[in-house]
């Protein structure tokens, strides 16, 4: 009998290091004199980190605030767990941070399947 040759699926964009990667560049975003205020008005509202300093960046700012945002809630139901803040403080939350939303979801307690070789 003759040996198997073994054939293997190609890799794609693998030619060696000739090949140049173009970086993606996000498009322009323009805004207008009243979304630019905004803009600024936000950043001054956060607290202070090492990059927004530098940076006026509109979707850092963004991202900068949503997780300020997430962190404060968080730091809310903590204190609602812990007794430090009534639950009627969660009833002041948006419905997008309600406490059923917000929660781990209940994991499942599943049976382990042995294998027939265990069974033996």
């Amino acid at each position: 009998m003759q040996p198997q040759v073994k054939i293997a699926p190609k890799k794609i964009g693998v030619q060696g290091p000739s090949m140049k990667k173009k970086a993606a560049s996000p498009p322009a975003i323009s805004f207008n004199a009243e979304e630019r205020a905004e803009l600024r008005k936000l950043s001054a509202m956060l607290p202070p980190t090492p990059r927004s300093s530098s940076s006026s960046d509109p979707t850092e700012i963004v991202v900068h605030a949503a997780n300020y945002i997430q962190r404060l809630v968080a730091t809310v139901h903590a204190r609602v767990n812990t007794g430090s803040l009534p639950r009627e403080v969660l009833a002041t939350l948006p419905p997008a941070f309600s406490p059923a939303v917000v929660s781990r979801p209940s994991r499942r307690h599943h049976k382990k399947r042995r294998s027939v070789e265990k069974k033996r």
